[in-house]
Protein backbone atom coordinates (compact mmCIF):
# COMPACT_ATOMS: atom_id res chain seq x y z
CA UNK A 1 0.00 0.00 0.00
CA UNK A 2 1.71 3.32 -0.64
CA UNK A 3 2.23 6.15 1.69
CA UNK A 4 0.38 8.49 0.40
CA UNK A 5 -2.66 6.62 -0.15
CA UNK A 6 -4.66 8.47 2.45
CA UNK A 7 -3.77 11.92 0.89
CA UNK A 8 -4.62 10.87 -2.61
CA UNK A 9 -7.95 9.81 -1.24
CA UNK A 10 -8.63 13.03 0.32
CA UNK A 11 -8.08 14.98 -2.30
CA UNK A 12 -9.98 12.96 -4.57
CA UNK A 13 -12.84 13.55 -1.85
CA UNK A 14 -12.33 17.14 -1.89
CA UNK A 15 -12.33 17.59 -5.53
CA UNK A 16 -15.37 16.03 -5.62
CA UNK A 17 -17.42 19.71 -4.02
CA UNK A 18 -18.51 21.97 -6.98
CA UNK A 19 -15.70 24.32 -8.25
CA UNK A 20 -12.96 22.65 -6.50
CA UNK A 21 -10.24 21.51 -8.97
CA UNK A 22 -6.93 19.24 -8.29
CA UNK A 23 -4.98 21.95 -7.32
CA UNK A 24 -7.58 23.31 -4.70
CA UNK A 25 -8.02 20.20 -3.10
CA UNK A 26 -4.67 19.37 -2.55
CA UNK A 27 -4.30 22.66 -1.08
CA UNK A 28 -7.15 22.12 0.96
CA UNK A 29 -5.69 18.49 2.29
CA UNK A 30 -2.10 20.16 2.83
CA UNK A 31 -3.58 22.72 4.81
CA UNK A 32 -5.80 20.65 7.06
CA UNK A 33 -3.06 17.75 7.65
CA UNK A 34 -0.45 20.65 8.21
CA UNK A 35 -1.95 23.25 9.83
CA UNK A 36 -5.52 22.43 11.20
CA UNK A 37 -5.99 18.47 12.58
CA UNK A 38 -8.36 19.37 14.99
CA UNK A 39 -10.40 21.16 12.12
CA UNK A 40 -10.09 18.03 9.90
CA UNK A 41 -11.41 15.78 12.62
CA UNK A 42 -14.25 18.46 12.95
CA UNK A 43 -15.03 18.78 9.79
CA UNK A 44 -15.29 14.90 9.35
CA UNK A 45 -17.22 14.69 12.31
CA UNK A 46 -19.73 17.58 11.12
CA UNK A 47 -20.00 15.54 8.06
CA UNK A 48 -20.71 12.20 9.00
CA UNK A 49 -23.25 13.64 11.33
CA UNK A 50 -25.27 15.56 8.48
CA UNK A 51 -25.09 12.71 6.30
CA UNK A 52 -26.99 10.59 8.89
CA UNK A 53 -29.26 13.13 10.03
CA UNK A 54 -30.03 15.56 7.55
CA UNK A 55 -33.25 14.65 5.10
CA UNK A 56 -35.45 16.81 3.20
CA UNK A 57 -38.90 18.36 4.70
CA UNK A 58 -41.73 16.24 3.80
CA UNK A 59 -43.87 19.14 2.83
CA UNK A 60 -41.51 21.43 1.30
CA UNK A 61 -37.78 19.25 0.17
CA UNK A 62 -35.82 22.40 2.69
CA UNK A 63 -33.17 20.42 4.87
CA UNK A 64 -33.92 19.52 8.27
CA UNK A 65 -32.99 16.87 11.03
CA UNK A 66 -37.07 16.44 11.39
CA UNK A 67 -39.44 14.56 8.99
CA UNK A 68 -41.25 18.08 8.47
CA UNK A 69 -39.10 21.11 9.14
CA UNK A 70 -39.73 24.14 11.52
CA UNK A 71 -40.87 26.19 9.10
CA UNK A 72 -43.99 24.11 7.99
CA UNK A 73 -44.41 23.06 11.59
CA UNK A 74 -44.95 26.54 12.92
CA UNK A 75 -48.71 26.84 13.14
CA UNK A 76 -48.63 30.36 12.73
CA UNK A 77 -47.57 30.68 9.11
CA UNK A 78 -49.75 30.61 6.89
Amino acid sequence: MSDTNSLDTLVQALRRLPGVGAKSAARMAYHLLQHDREGARLLAQSLVHAVDHVRHCSLCHTFTEHDICDTCRNAARD
